[in-house]
């Protein structure tokens, strides 16, 4: 199966503590540099399940972004069709809480701005010749747009954030499926129930919807039905990349055929291999 990624890839530098945090001050813990961004960890875990994936992105010009082009090669993932930029490597810095969970992140995608409609024309007809695209919403409105109307593949999208998720709203009708948070579920459609989100991304033209909730499992729906399946149940770890997993565990179930549920299922079990893997 061969699949192409849209979105962004970035350094993750990730703080666990070690002991209770408090505010303003700084507490002992660990400290990560691993690979990461929406769209390079999905390509990654397709990758893994067997895809054949290329990582259309955005390069940087440091020493960042070798370590980053290091770990695609180590990965598998086809970056011919990215675009080198003049800027830094973007960078995500995250700091868990003692549960695992995120407590504060800031992210430095500057160089995303390289991906734009005129960037991705000459690369449409290659993403035409595969099986799928997946996009994150680190893309810029105009480029989201420009690849949503000029696919002819199925489209599976991450919104990654709050703050960029309304940037999909006007390509919600092209979408095969959406893999939303439930806080970015809501930013989209203003119902805080799952399902109530769920069933008003299918409304707006989404075929399959799929809310991550966390410890309580994915909420998913179609036109004909809505359900929740149950997370497996995980130790108190760093819940990063959770997410991405889940949203490449349904993306290739989907393409295989298999129904929403089944998808929700496979994706939850993505998502739980990935999480304990990363230990």
């Amino acid at each position: 199966m061969r699949i192409t990624v849209v979105g962004g890839m970035n350094l993750d530098i990730l703080g666990a503590p070690a002991e209770k945090m408090l505010p303003r001050d700084s507490t002992p813990g660990f400290i990560t540099l691993r690979p990461g961004g929406v769209g390079r960890n999905i390509a990654a875990r397709l990758s893994q399940k067997g895809a054949q994936v290329s990582l259309i992105t955005a390069l940087g010009n440091d020493e960042r972004a070798s370590m980053l082009i290091a770990f695609c090669r180590q990965a598998g993932l086809d970056l011919s069709h990215s675009i080198q930029t003049d800027c830094p490597a973007p960078c995500y810095l995250c700091i868990h809480d003692e549960k695992g969970d995120m407590a504060q992140a800031i992210n430095d995608m500057r160089a995303m701005a390289a991906i734009t409609p005129e960037a991705m024309e000459s690369r449409m007809d290659d993403i035409n010749q595969g099986d799928g695209c997946v996009l994150d919403a680190n893309l810029s409105p105009e480029t989201l747009r420009y690849i949503a109307e000029n696919a002819r593949v199925p489209l599976f999208l991450d919104p990654v954030s709050c703050a960029k998720a309304p940037r999909i709203l006007p390509i919600l009708p092209h979408l095969t499926a959406i893999k939303p948070n439930l806080m970015e579920a809501e930013a989209l459609t203003g119902e805080k129930e799952p399902e109530k989100a769920a069933r008003a991304l299918v409304k707006a033209g989404v075929k399959h919807v799929f809310i991550s909730m966390g410890e309580k499992g994915v909420c998913f729906a179609n036109a004909h039905e809505a359900g929740q399946v149950a997370a497996i149940p995980l130790p108190h770890i760093p819940l990063t990349g959770a997410g991405d997993a889940l949203c490449a565990g349904v993306t290739l179930a989907l393409l295989e055929g298999k129904s929403t549920g089944d998808s929700a299922m496979q994706g939850c079990l993505a998502s739980y291999e990935a999480l304990m893997a990363a230990r």
